[in-house]
């Protein structure tokens, strides 16, 4: 298996951390990086899909804070309609 190589040069600190890292955890630096840049991606399309998210809810309304108990339970009640009402139309 022919893999490609890349030299990397990091301050001499940080390289210390990381072959500490990694003895601790008993696996090679090159897997700590690995893991470290998985655990990015994974982050990254988790903010995504929050902003994805809290778009949805504003484009919905909101969260309808700061309403009276009662205006939320209306509010509730009416969506809860609306999806019964899509559901019988399917």
């Amino acid at each position: 298996m022919d893999t490609e190589l890349v030299t990397l040069q990091l301050p001499v600190s940080l390289y210390d951390q990381l072959q500490e890292f990694a003895a601790e955890e008993r696996i090679e630096p090159v897997e700590v990086i690995s893991h470290l840049v998985s655990a990015a991606y994974q982050h990254r399309g988790w903010l995504r899909d929050l902003i994805a998210l809290r778009e949805q809810i504003r484009q919905d309304g909101g969260l309808q804070v700061g309403q009276t108990k009662e205006a939320v339970i209306e509010r509730l009640r009416q969506t809860r309609r609306e999806i019964f009402e899509a559901m019988r139309d399917l």
